[in-house]
């Protein structure tokens, strides 16, 4: 429990923030969950502005590679996505960064990365690995669906995180996707967040069922994560093109938000924190041994 309590705190001097996560823990979190529309990318960038906001060096990647949507929630146009880095363009003439956070931007509408064979995906995940270096924390909003980019990604990462809300179709899609992980890239763990919950009894309803099915046809360990409320607030942040943690930082979702990311730090299971001392990847050798 001591050592718990201590990953919750970050010291400045001699004050200590009992709300914030531990911002030099080297992590790399992908955030995924099947079906689209479930708040993946909610989530995701609360998590990097939460990291971000502890002082961690954070760095986002849109892995929703052909309909990227991170510029928008965080307000920011680049000039050039992760296209123009495969194409040879310097990763760092294309990274950009807003409210404190660098990210690796993808193009909406791009065919060539929305189909993107196992060539590119090994490069991008060089790529990212490359820049991982420079940063604590590493955050993927990973696309809709189970196919061959979106599993990559989503089991490279040391965490994985799947978002499920109270729709049944959500509740079937995050089921599938943590199906193609462990059966099909051998992932072991992952997290689970209730978004867009009702309340406490609501979300653990939502994680019984999934819990129930996972333990009866999958060799994998589910952890679940604190829930995130349904919140007005977070269609604000987005029509704002404004982080919500920076948009309404007290909003009942942002406090839930804030919440998940301390818990990742808390409850992280030995294995994924054997993994990140290593570096950011779980299993970055082997995914790219197994891209067709």
């Amino acid at each position: 429990m001591t050592d718990q309590a201590a990953s919750l705190r970050v010291i400045r001097g001699d004050r200590r923030d009992p709300l914030s996560p531990a911002p030099r823990r080297e992590r790399a979190i992908a955030i995924t969950g099947g079906k689209g529309g479930v708040g993946k990318s909610t989530i995701a960038v609360g998590l990097a502005t939460a990291y971000a906001r502890a002082g961690a060096r954070t760095l986002m990647v849109d892995a929703d590679f052909g309909m990227a949507d991170l510029n928008l929630l965080l307000g920011v146009a680049p000039s050039r996505s992760l296209l123009d880095a495969l194409d040879g363009t310097p990763v760092d003439d294309v990274v950009v960064s807003a409210h404190g956070i660098a990210l690796l931007p993808a193009l909406n509408g791009s065919y060539a990365l929305a189909m993107m064979d196992g060539a590119a995906r090994r490069r991008t995940l060089e790529l990212v690995e490359a820049l991982a270096g420079r940063f604590d924390t590493v955050v993927l909003d990973v696309a809709a669906g189970i196919g061959a980019s979106q599993a990559t990604f989503a089991a490279a990462a040391s965490d994985a995180v799947v978002v499920v809300n109270p729709e049944p179709l959500s509740m079937a899609d995050a089921y599938a996707c943590l199906k193609v992980l462990a059966t099909h890239h051998r992932v072991e763990h992952a997290f689970v967040v209730p978004n867009r919950v009702s309340g406490q009894a609501q979300a653990d309803d939502i994680v019984g069922r999934l819990s129930d099915l996972v333990a009866r046809f999958l060799d994998l360990r589910l952890t679940p994560l604190p829930p995130v409320p349904a919140d007005p607030a977070v269609s604000e942040a987005a029509h704002l093109g404004v982080p919500l943690l920076c948009h309404r930082p007290d909003a009942p979702a942002a406090r839930g938000i804030a919440r998940v990311a301390r818990a990742l730090d808390a409850i992280a299971p030995p294995d994924a924190r054997a993994d990140a001392a290593r570096g950011f990847w779980r299993r970055h050798l082997a995914v790219a041994g197994e891209m067709p």
